[in-house]
């Protein structure tokens, strides 16, 4: 009986230990159900670490909000794909001064690779492999293309191995083309690691061609008429896109009106809109801070520009947008770049292809290793074969207060009587103030195998003519003549007028400039390219305050009525049809508003040498107010890949904010 009763209290106490046992946990899950969780917003971070005995080796942190305290490494990388949110991705990117510059290189790219390696397969499907299967005379070319860029690879391979120790610049394309190595690699590591069977889709012959984005305009006007039989072309493909309108850039350097004359001070507004495929608008906001050397030695000194800012592609290491900001040692400038137009197919005659640097390899090499404008125009002058351009940069820290000078000269001489003996010292200081202005701007044109560049700061500033419009006419005269342009074929409202330059005081004014000026292949009725301007970047620096202002915006360029026009019956039928016209005229996102119709029939909505019919141009002026560009409105003839993409392009502005 006693042992009956022993064992049913042991039952009961064991049974009891399970209900508070049971009801503990109850408690728990209550309080971890309130608990404040940490909300992420998408952004993954990694660390790439390198020993001599055991090689690189990549520790993924996942989501991370705490980005400051990331552990270094010799490199780390915090990525966000946030295209479908805001139009762009954004990848920031540190190495460590303390490793050796191959290695930071190469472990750079191989973290890039690994965190982007979905949206590197998306762009390649969507540029290089759907262009190079269009047809069997496209698959020629790449097949041509992919031979000249691999052996010229391992030309650029040899010919920095020899030189690096004691060329600044070949050290800096080395350390370029171990990037890509890199980037190889962490591409392969990526998908592996995703289980994905893309990790053999693309050869490095691609991702070359990829980083020949900025060249390859330029290998295939030489194709087509040095390479095919008879030194000509067929005279369909090449032709068609020839004339097709260029990127636009516009840079103006003022004076504020209420800048004290003891303070002068200039103030900066950039604008800057990238043309290209809409297949190619996969973009990504970059920021490289790599702590490279001047020489492989890590016991010299570390470049200037060591911290660049820049929108780009995934799979590229620089911007074919050609638009950077490059911050270091002494460093604060920008560089922005927009294609040249050139119809003198003679000028590839004397010009050698396989000794080609890619202009993306050039343009980083400069940034990195000029201690000011000159010498980064003198960088940018070795090889110029390919990637013809016009470009213009800009130092920032030259912008500050300025000795009013050769302001005041003009108005003394109408008063002086008698010229005035200037001793030494007075010299001295007039040369030291004019030393204050040189090399703040210069501009560097290339065509094949030609290039002039020039510190044109005396024309920004003591001239009055503050402001250029670049769209790919040549500004310098030689330039011009070279390249058999004739202004007269090209339409007079690509031109800056008074009125323009009174009105472009903001970077709203910029913007709305810009905008107006822009193309949309997608608006052309039965013609309907997809192609077009498909960016538009803002940059301004008051250098009186210190303080730089940077937007982006993603997506082929629109704009909204403000006032819009009675519609008539047909216009009511179009509105009818297209049901989204009414919200996308209000929207508050845009930027720009335009007061009437009218003013909208100043944009170039066809190429410059092609008639415009008004029926087309009334098309377009109605679907522009419609609202912004959408996939699912282009039919299967104009449709282009677009893998990995939003289907409506509504964004608002970006203003990246980095952590490191």
């Amino acid at each position: 009986m006693l042992k009956v009763v022993g064992a049913s209290w042991q039952k009961t106490r064991i049974g009891t230990y399970i209900l508070i046992g049971a009801g503990l946990l109850v408690i728990g899950a209550f309080f971890i159900g309130y608990m404040e969780r940490p909300a992420y917003d998408g952004t993954y971070c990694a660390t790439a670490l390198w020993t001599k005995k055991f090689g690189y080796q990549i520790e993924n942190w996942k989501q991370q909000n705490d980005l400051v305290n990331i552990p270094k490494g010799v490199a780390r990388i915090c990525y966000k794909d946030s295209v479908f949110e805001n139009g762009w991705a954004q990848i920031e990117v540190e190495t460590q001064r303390s490793y050796p510059d191959v290695v930071q290189a190469y472990a750079a790219g191989m973290l890039e690779g690994s965190l982007t390696w979905k949206n590197i397969y998306n762009q390649w499907a969507n540029t290089i492999s759907s262009s190079c299967q269009r047809d069997e005379s496209s698959a020629k070319f790449c097949e041509w293309l992919r031979e000249l860029l691999t052996n010229n690879f391992e030309q650029m391979k040899a010919q920095a191995t020899a030189h690096a120790d004691h060329d600044h610049y070949w050290h800096q394309v080395q350390l370029f083309l171990s990037q890509l190595e890199g980037m190889e690699s962490g591409y392969i590591r990526g998908a592996t690691r995703a289980r994905s069977d893309l990790e053999e889709e693309i050869s490095l012959s691609d991702f070359l061609l990829m980083n020949a984005a900025a060249d390859i305009q330029d290998l295939k006007v030489y194709y087509e008429n040095y390479v095919l039989a008879n030194g000509t072309s067929d005279g369909v493909s090449g032709n068609k896109n020839f004339f097709l309108p260029s990127a636009s850039m516009l840079t103006r350097i003022m004076r504020p009106d209420q800048t004290p004359q003891s303070l002068q001070a200039l103030q900066l507004l950039f604008g800057h809109s990238t043309a290209g495929s809409y297949s190619s608008m996969l973009r990504i906001q970059k920021r490289y801070k790599f702590h490279y050397h001047f020489a492989p030695d890590t016991r010299s000194n570390t470049v200037p520009g060591v911290d660049i800012t820049f929108t780009g592609y995934p799979g590229i290491l620089g911007s074919t947008d050609d638009f950077y900001v490059v911050k270091g040692r002494q460093v604060q400038s920008i560089v922005g770049g927009v294609g040249i137009k050139n119809e003198n197919l003679a000028l590839w005659r004397d010009v050698k292809v396989e000794q080609m640097v890619p202009l993306v390899a050039r343009v980083m090499a400069a940034n990195r290793i000029a201690q000011n404008r000159h010498t980064w125009v003198r960088a940018m002058s070795r090889h110029p074969f390919t990637g013809a351009k016009q470009w213009i940069t800009v130092d920032l820290n030259k912008l500050g207060a300025q000795d009013n000078l050769f302001n005041t000269l003009d108005t003394d001489e109408k008063h002086d009587d008698a010229a005035v003996r200037v001793n030494e010292k007075d010299t001295a200081a007039i040369r030291e103030r004019h030393d204050q202005l040189k090399n703040m701007v210069w501009i560097l044109e290339q065509l094949p195998g030609r290039i002039h560049s020039k510190d044109v700061t005396e024309n920004f500033i003591l001239a009055g003519n503050n402001t250029w419009l670049a769209n790919g006419m040549p500004y310098f005269e030689d330039i011009l003549e070279a390249s058999g342009i004739s202004r007269d074929n090209y339409s007079n409202d690509q031109e800056l007028t008074p009125a323009d330059e009174a009105e472009l005081t903001t970077l709203e004014a910029v913007d709305k400039y810009l905008r107006k000026r822009g193309f949309r292949g997608d608006l052309l009725g039965e013609e309907s390219i997809a192609y077009g301007n498909i960016d538009l970047k803002l940059f301004s620096y008051n250098a009186r305050l210190g303080i730089s202002d940077y937007k982006a915006f993603a997506g082929p360029i629109f704009l909204r009525l403000q006032h819009p026009q009675p519609r008539t019956s047909e216009g009511s039928r179009l509105q009818s049809e297209n049901e989204a016209a009414p919200a996308a005229i209000g929207d508050e996102r845009l930027s720009v508003a335009i007061d009437d119709a009218a003013a909208l029939a100043e944009m170039e909505l066809i190429t410059e040498r092609r008639s415009v019919r008004n029926d087309m141009r009334a098309i377009a002026m109605r679907k522009i107010g419609s609202g912004p560009f959408k996939w699912s409105d282009m039919n299967s003839l104009d449709d282009g890949n677009h893998e990995g993409h939003p289907n409506e392009w509504n964004f608002d502005k970006v203003s990246p904010k980095w952590a490191w």
